[in-house]
């Protein structure tokens, strides 16, 4: 019974969220509800409802619980660097994967949902872009406006940039793919 009273004047948010998107890359939206992940945290079925008035709501904040620890430790890997040196963006790349090593659970959640992540490849600032991406965006732009690139060419390697690590990261976290090698020396030449 203490287990259940520390959530509740600790982080039982964070822990619900947690466990529903465990929930989520285990079975499926389908497979989540709010009494499941009460359950899974050791709490009353009306506990979760304190803090997410629907399965929908709680979804919504495990979707943006995600994308806000993404773009952030995105954006920290590159505080303070140049974002002109070409070496940022192969140092954001390096984030991204490290990000979804850290935390595998997140990568199925938020890449398979139509929900969570509507992404519009473009270097033009759109409204509503997902965050992690703009910081990507965000560094492709000022390569490409500080090497007097075409913005075809800033996009190509844009979605070049984005489509290596998403695709290298699908591959690191599973646990089905073994390499002979070191991933950095790969990623290395895979960035160029």
């Amino acid at each position: 019974m203490e287990k259940t009273h520390s959530y509740h004047h600790g982080n039982l948010r964070s822990e619900l969220i947690e466990k529903a998107i465990a929930i989520v890359t285990g079975e499926g939206e389908h497979g989540l509800s709010i009494r499941k992940v009460a359950g899974a945290c050791g709490v009353t079925y009306a506990a979760p409802y304190s803090h997410f008035k629907s399965k929908e709501e709680l979804l919504s904040a495990c979707r943006e619980y995600v994308s806000k620890q993404f773009a952030g430790y995105l954006s920290d890997s590159i505080e303070g660097k140049d974002t002109t040196n070409p070496e940022t963006l192969n140092i954001l790349g390096n984030a991204y994967i490290e990000f979804f090593k850290l935390h595998p659970v997140y990568y199925g959640f938020i890449f398979n949902s139509k929900e969570s992540c509507k992404m519009i490849l473009t270097l033009d600032e759109v409204k509503d872009n997902y965050p992690p991406f703009e910081v990507f965006r965000r560094v492709c732009l000022a390569l490409t406006e500080s090497h007097g690139l075409t913005k075809e060419q800033g996009l190509a390697k844009l979605i070049k940039c984005w489509s290596v690590v998403h695709g290298a990261t699908a591959l690191i976290i599973s646990p089905n793919v073994e390499m002979e090698g070191d991933w950095g020396e790969c990623l290395a030449e895979l960035y160029r």
